[in-house]
């Protein structure tokens, strides 16, 4: 994974290179200096403001096991409530055959 980010920041350093180069041409070098730099600047803080908010692996992993919790919990209710109303049934039918 790490060379990957090196890589994605070599690609980073070349494109902004040739943007340099390309507006030096036609703005004149300190401006465009200045604009790669604040090119630079709000890609590099718009990515970590994205790496904020995205989900990391232990996340997820805790999101699973807080999903997998509540489903069995979930079940444990159904279960309940299922054997509840057979024993309503069962006592209504038993009133109704007992009934003298």
């Amino acid at each position: 994974m790490y060379t990957n980010h090196r890589n994605t920041h070599l690609m980073e350093t070349v494109t902004l290179t040739k943007l340099y180069e390309v507006l030096a041409q036609k703005i004149g070098r300190s401006e465009a200096e200045c604009l790669t730099h604040y090119v630079d600047v709000k890609v590099k803080t718009e990515l970590c403001n994205k790496l904020e908010i995205l989900a990391t692996k232990e996340d997820i992993h805790a999101l699973r096991n807080e999903m997998k919790d509540n489903i069995i919990s979930m079940q444990k209710w159904m279960l309940g409530t299922f054997i509840t109303l057979v024993v309503m049934i069962l006592g209504l039918y038993a009133a109704i055959l007992l009934k003298p």
